[in-house]
């Protein structure tokens, strides 16, 4: 989204989404996915068990940050085998390993990697346990499986257990689903929050126990303690209950009445889930922006907002269908949850704002998908490394647009036909790309081996090229034409739109299959101009793209910091565009940031005599100009330019706010941020 955009991401702690994810992990505003991070415990063993159930009994310390925990793991070989996998937080230090008979048994803990030494093998197909007795201190992001992003923190101001931060021994995360009872010992006074049925708590010297089980196969291993403020907001036939910290009561109503309505389209959408209810929690600001339980969803603090975050929440919200109940097959069907997910999202947007934002958060999808899409087919998933804008691009950016596509090949109907099929035949398990297209293919009666084999097996967006011609026929005019693109196996139906004096335009759907493709049209008045693709239906570069996207590219070499790549990157922009107020104005980001404020004010100044688009980039250069001036003791001029950020009257990002700040109390340049 264009406002999204605006925000200087010095770093990107979360990029990606590693293979074999469950639920959503969000680093910013926006949702940015993230999977578990393979390990050496990923290897050899990663087919030979299937994990069922976890019993886990834990109780935290907070103002020691110790969390103390015994999980017994009920699985299954799935071949005779005498060594178990699993990943465990490195910070978190195994005391003993059971047996199913209680005998002690060797293992090796190294990393994230926890491998267990059975004195014997294990029989195929013959359940068995083990039961982990482990400890240690959760304060700091050290051992997390991100690096530099805490996922599992106990403390007094309140604890989060991600599943994604492996606070248990965790196999093949985001694929083996499985059933869990959770047993949570917290000081008495705290709440806790997780998935599944609650017992009565338990009260005893000083402690209070929290008790859940959850008995469908998911991802249910999360939850979050603390001192919360518990509202309900009933809407939509949802109830909603929220959790949020001591003072922020007053966004419970705003954001329980979203929520709902969001539970309620996603319902019509997709199909009803077996619970009603839904927890939305508030966490810190330093972790996740946001992630998605079975039942719960978690917000960190800057998410909550007036007005609602709607795509932040309804993305959130989605993930109760994808992947929290219908999860990928394989790291390689990735897009199944992240693409999806993303889209879904989107799909909230162009109801609750209308076409015009939704079409702007689609243009913006494309444009990421469109920064690394050479890079690998979205079925090659797998084998792209994690934490990387390349995945972010190809599987959740790239996979939103494949659905998007795919809406505008089947039509509305069978588009929102197969996805209630895919959530009924898939409940409380996972789908491979091929079921996900049998499914589509029964919903709308079509054969779409070429769709997918063109969108998800292979890579390369089509450059469409058009000419036509103008003649009189009769009482009317008819524009014969040709589009041309140089994919070979593309077949797509691609939309024609012709303008014509006086008329509404008429539009015309051909179907293109290989390289080129004829047309005709009819009108009433003579034509003006013909467009090819103007609802932006498929994935495709233009001139302007092809701008959008290299600025896009500059933008995720300013969030890994490589600001000496990033001004290269703009300044090729702005040698074959002069008048590229983006450009400009992020070039005058990085230089403000390095406090080269003659570079950035001439920078600013030249997106200011720019196209100004977006829009946003007039009120923004104006209120970076006041910061330059104010950093560099000329408050009149400072002052000058804050009034003429107000006179735009565009409040993006709170920008109207921020001037009125500075004009009361001068900018400090011991606060750097430009938005």
């Amino acid at each position: 989204m264009k406002h999204a955009s605006l925000v200087l991401r010095l770093r990107s702690a979360v990029q990606r989404r590693a293979r074999g994810a469950s639920c959503t992990l969000i680093a910013g505003l926006l949702p940015l996915t993230l999977l578990a991070v393979p390990s050496a415990a990923q290897g050899a063993d990663t087919a030979q068990f299937v994990v069922k159930k976890y019993d886990i009994k834990v109780q935290l310390f907070p103002t020691t940050h110790i969390l103390e925990a015994t999980t017994r793991i009920d699985f299954v070989p799935q071949t005779s085998t005498s060594q178990l996998g699993f990943e465990l937080d490195s910070a978190l230090r195994v005391q003993k390993i059971a047996d199913a008979t209680g005998t002690d048994v060797q293992f090796q803990q190294e990393g994230l990697s926890l491998k267990v030494i059975l004195p014997s093998p294990v029989t195929t197909g013959q359940a068995s346990s083990i039961t982990v007795s482990y400890k240690g201190g959760l304060g700091t992001a050290e051992g997390s499986p991100v690096e530099g992003l805490k996922l599992s923190y106990v403390g007094p101001e309140g604890s989060y257990l991600l599943y994604p931060g492996r606070w248990f021994p965790v196999v093949r995360p985001g694929l083996n689903r499985f059933t869990a009872a959770l047993h949570v010992t917290v000081p008495t006074g705290e709440t806790v929050i997780a998935s599944g049925t609650p017992s009565p708590p338990v009260n005893e010297a000083g402690n209070t126990t929290y008790s859940f089980e959850f008995g469908q196969s998911s991802f249910p291993g999360t939850f979050y303690a603390g001192d919360y403020s518990v509202q309900q907001e009933n809407a939509s036939g949802a109830n909603v209950y929220l959790f949020l910290k001591r003072g922020h009561e007053r966004f419970a109503a705003d954001y329980g009445a979203a929520a709902a309505k969001i539970m309620s389209f996603f319902s019509g959408q997709f199909g009803s889930l077996p619970n009603g209810n839904l927890a939305v929690v508030e966490i810190a600001d330093d972790t996740a922006g946001g992630y998605s339980s079975p039942g719960i969803v978690a917000l960190a603090s800057r998410g909550f907002s007036s007005p609602v975050n709607e795509q932040l929440l309804a993305h959130e919200i989605s993930r109760q269908w994808w992947n929290c109940y219908v999860s990928p097959a394989a790291p390689d069907d990735s897009f199944l949850d992240d693409g999806l997910a993303l889209y879904s999202s989107a799909l909230y947007i162009e109801q609750s704002q209308g076409e015009t934002a939704f079409e702007s958060l689609m243009h913006a999808t494309a444009i990421g998908a469109l920064t690394h899409e050479e890079s690998a087919p979205i079925s090659q998933a797998g084998s792209l490394q994690p934490f990387t804008p390349q995945y972010q691009s190809i599987v959740a950016q790239k996979g939103a647009m494949v659905f998007h596509m795919l809406r505008w090949v089947i039509g509305d109907d069978a588009f929102t036909k197969a996805l209630h099929e895919v959530v009924r035949q898939y409940a409380w398990k996972s789908i491979s790309t091929q079921d996900f297209e049998k499914v589509v293919e029964q919903a709308s009666n079509e054969k779409l081996t070429y769709f997918f084999a063109q969108w998800v097996s292979s890579t390369g967006v089509p450059q469409f090229k058009d000419s036509w011609a103008i003649y009189r026929a009769g009482d009317h005019y008819q524009v014969v034409g040709k589009i041309q693109q140089d994919l070979d196996i593309f077949r797509m139906p691609v939309e024609v739109r012709v303008n014509s004096e006086g008329r509404r335009p008429v539009n015309d759907r051909v179907q293109m299959v290989g390289t080129t493709a004829d047309f005709t049209v009819n009108t009433v008045t003579r034509p003006t101009r013909v467009e090819i693709d103007p609802g932006s239906h498929i994935l495709k570069m233009t001139d302007t793209i092809r701008t959008d996207v290299e600025i896009a590219r500059g933008d995720q070499l300013v969030a890994e910091q490589a600001y000496l790549e990033a001004v290269k990157q703009y300044q090729q922009v702005v040698e074959q565009n002069k008048n590229n107020s983006l450009a400009h104005f992020r070039l005058g980001q990085i230089y403000f940031r390095l406090h080269n404020y003659n570079a950035a004010a001439e920078e600013m100044r030249a997106a200011l005599d720019g196209n100004l688009q977006p829009k946003w980039v007039e009120v923004w250069a104006h209120l970076t100009l006041g910061k330059i001036f104010d950093a560099t003791g000329q408050r009149d001029r400072a002052l000058n330019e804050y009034q003429r950020a107000l006179q735009t009257k565009d409040d993006t990002q709170g920008a109207i706010e921020q001037a009125k700040e500075y004009i009361q109390k001068p900018y400090s340049d011991e606060n750097r941020a430009t938005g």
